[in-house]
């Protein structure tokens, strides 16, 4: 494991040169990144890694990009995408048409290269039709790792990514790029889809929102900081807000009383109105 003078020499470069405090994460975690980046550069100790840190400071980045997990797919997990549409984007929808509501925002927490917040965006589109149907529609999508965010914004990805979209969605919603070799959103997709870097852990939350997805991220960190991060969640949430997690996921004990549960199954819950 790692030494305590080594963990607060590594806590301090990433608090200084990226601004990032690698104490939310479980002390497992923080270790099997480690390990990885050792392991990438022939490596057979933690205190080897650390004169490497002193000595390049750009190793850094590479850790963090190892650290911040920026593997995604489109529609991954197919059931929970089927539930959010049935069970969380049609009640919303008409619940804003009753009362003559036209806006819809909606936050991708840990948003990783795009691939959840463009698939958000073609389900409303299928759902909503390409004029979204006279509704206003934001995705906020955020994440820590700034080279993640550069890539979303560019929205182009390797054929193997697109494994899981349909090949009807594939010819309605990318096009090719031959000097790539890359499929590319389309801009009717791009055009609802904020990018901005953001860490959910120390970062005020965004407000006002109607549904907050945050997939695969709260099992990385620790059991306190994940309830901070919940009671952000709550915060943020338009009353009656759903919340969405990962598939392995499960909301902690605690939380129960900030959120209910609409579909333990697809992980979905939604905002309790009087919460303790």
């Amino acid at each position: 494991m790692v030494s305590r003078l080594d963990y607060n020499y590594l806590r301090s470069l990433m608090l200084r040169y990226l601004g990032i405090d690698i104490s939310i994460y479980k002390v497992q975690f923080i270790y099997r990144r480690l390990i990885a980046r050792m392991r990438a550069l022939n490596l057979n100790s933690i205190e080897e890694y650390i004169v490497v840190l002193k000595r390049n400071p750009q190793e850094l980045s590479y850790l963090l990009d190892n650290m911040t997990i920026n593997v995604s797919q489109f529609f991954r997990d197919p059931h929970v995408w089927r539930a959010v549409r049935e069970e969380v984007f049609k009640p919303i929808i008409d619940y804003k048409r009753s009362r003559g509501r036209r806006v819809i925002r909606i936050w991708s927490a840990g948003c990783a290269r795009g691939e959840e917040p463009y698939t958000i965006s073609m389900i409303l589109h299928e759902l909503l039709g390409p004029t979204l149907n006279g509704l206003t529609v934001t995705i906020l999508a955020t994440d820590i790792d700034p080279n993640a965010i550069e890539a979303a914004k560019l929205g182009g990805y390797d054929p193997k990514s697109l494994a899981t979209v349909p090949p009807s969605l594939i010819r309605k919603y990318f096009y090719y790029d031959n000097m790539t070799g890359k499929y590319v959103v389309k801009d009717t997709i791009k055009r609802i889809v904020k990018f901005k870097v953001h860490d959910v852990t120390r970062h005020p939350p965004i407000t006002l929102v109607d549904v907050i997805f945050c997939r695969y991220l709260l099992i990385y960190i620790a059991k306190d900081v994940q309830l901070t991060v919940l009671s952000n969640f709550y915060r943020a949430l338009s009353s009656g807000g759903y919340l969405v997690l990962g598939a392995s996921e499960f909301l902690p004990e605690k939380a129960y009383s900030m959120f209910e549960t609409v579909n333990l199954r697809a992980r979905i819950y939604r905002k309790r109105l009087n919460a303790d």
